[in-house]
């Protein structure tokens, strides 16, 4: 039985979008809580319509194969939104508990868990130091305020050796500035970035789904990421950018885009000085 608490998950790929905006804005615990308060329900019912094919065809398997065997684990969905990978992970034998910034996102997620509100920067005020086995966070890393404050407060929960799979959208090809230039025939040729160095948070207005609403998350270059992940303590274990498997991209041919470049990067963190405590779990073809 998996159990949900509260923070946030979320699926920024530029088809489900309409407009993304970039400047200033706020973007703190409080504005990110009631961006997705008020997302939620149309991002959940987007979810349950199967229009979301790239987190269950996708990078969510991906996430899985990544994490291993969970079987008996005490594990910490840290963003979980409405459950879907907390409940991924009980349903492998983890003994899985999810956190969530959003309330409301955590309702939906108790319509069919038991969960509780929680920020993510900061877990001690619901669990003790120590107390799980493996973390995990299903592409939501970068729609939190302070990145850093989630690794410190990650690992403090982590036994010794214990391991913090996460996923995020890839720096690289998710920049303030993206565009595919296409030929006379609409098909894709190759995808413009820019602005890469630009750190800061972006408006993403969602119209694809029921319901048009607006999220926002962060962006940040490669170094600040494994800059984080280093000053909290962790060690690197291995590094992986998915890419979809031969019988989703048949299923779902808008795939193939993420067979060119790297959409996601995913990171399998072990708690400093235990790096060789356990074996990486193994890597599935491509």
């Amino acid at each position: 039985m998996a159990q949900m608490r509260a923070r946030t998950d979320n699926n920024e790929l530029m088809q489900n979008t309409l407009a993304v905006t970039c400047g200033p804005m706020a973007f703190d615990t409080h504005s990110v809580r009631e961006a997705w308060d008020l997302a939620a329900d149309g991002y959940a019912q987007g979810q349950a319509s199967g229009r979301d094919y790239y987190r269950y065809e996708f990078f969510g398997p991906a996430h899985a194969d990544l994490c291993g065997d969970v079987r008996g684990r005490r594990l910490l969905d840290v963003g979980c939104g409405s459950g879907y990978f907390t409940r991924e992970m009980a349903a492998r034998g983890a003994q899985a508990t999810g956190v969530d910034i959003s309330p409301r996102m955590i309702a939906l997620a108790n319509e069919r868990e038991t969960a509780a509100a929680l920020d993510a920067a900061d877990l001690s005020h619901a669990f003790a130091p120590r107390s799980f086995d493996i973390a995990t966070s299903c592409l939501a890393l970068q729609d939190m305020p302070q990145p850093l404050n989630v690794f410190r407060s990650v690992h403090a929960m982590l036994r010794r050796g214990g391991r913090f799979v996460a996923s995020i959208e890839h720096p690289c090809t998710n920049p303030p500035f993206r565009a595919w230039e296409r030929d006379a025939h609409g098909r894709k040729r190759w995808l413009c970035i820019d602005r890469y160095f630009e750190r800061g948070p972006r408006e993403y207005t969602w119209t694809r789904w029921p319901g048009a609403f607006t999220t926002m998350a962060n962006h940040a270059p490669l170094e600040d990421w494994f800059g984080w992940i280093l000053e909290a303590g962790f060690q690197i274990r291995t590094v992986r950018e998915p890419r979809p498997q031969a019988s989703a991209i048949q299923a779902r041919p808008a795939l193939m885009d993420a067979t060119r470049l790297p959409y996601f990067l995913m990171f399998d963190l072990v708690t400093a000085g235990t790096c060789g405590d356990s074996a990486a779990p193994e890597r599935s073809a491509p």
